[in-house]
């Protein structure tokens, strides 16, 4: 009998559960907007407390999970560990840099990050093109009435 990964499953409705426990303590309606800022991720963790059940039963019911082969994949494939490393600073850089460098900056920056870990060596041009979606995204915001702050937060504005 081939073993089944229950593991899958649990660690989706887990993941799941968490993401409802956090957004609990998030108002789920607001007066303005109608929609708070707790609706979202409450309907992602129960989205996914729903798909980790799913598995389950999947699991129960004895379908195998088996690699797919895919045209463009390598089988000798290797990690990254340069890409990878450059993906994690990407995802921390807003946790160090958000409130000193502000929104426009910091997004900036894990555009470029990003950029290079997906390989592109056009560093002056990823910077410009996440200036640009970063300034719009600030902009968009603000229309909506949501406040991040100044633009540049180190210069006072």
């Amino acid at each position: 009998m081939t073993e089944r990964p229950y593991w899958i499953a649990a660690g989706t409705m887990g993941w799941g559960a968490i993401v409802l426990i956090k957004a609990a303590e998030l108002p789920q309606f607001d007066q303005h907007a109608y929609v708070g800022p707790g609706f979202l991720p409450s309907a992602i963790g129960a989205g996914l407390v729903l798909l980790g059940l799913m598995l389950a039963l999947q699991i129960r019911r004895g379908v195998s999970f088996e690699e797919q082969g895919a045209e463009d994949v390598n089988d000798d494939h290797s990690v990254s560990w340069k890409a990878l490393g450059l993906a994690a600073a990407a995802c921390a850089l807003p946790m160090l840099t958000m409130k000193p460098l502000g929104f426009v900056i910091t997004c900036a920056g894990c555009f470029v990050l990003i950029a290079a870990a997906f390989k592109s060596r056009r560093w002056a041009l990823d910077l410009l093109l996440g200036l640009g979606f970063s300034l719009l995204c600030w902009w968009l915001f603000r229309k909506l009435g949501v406040q991040l702050g100044g633009i540049l937060p180190l210069m006072g504005k």
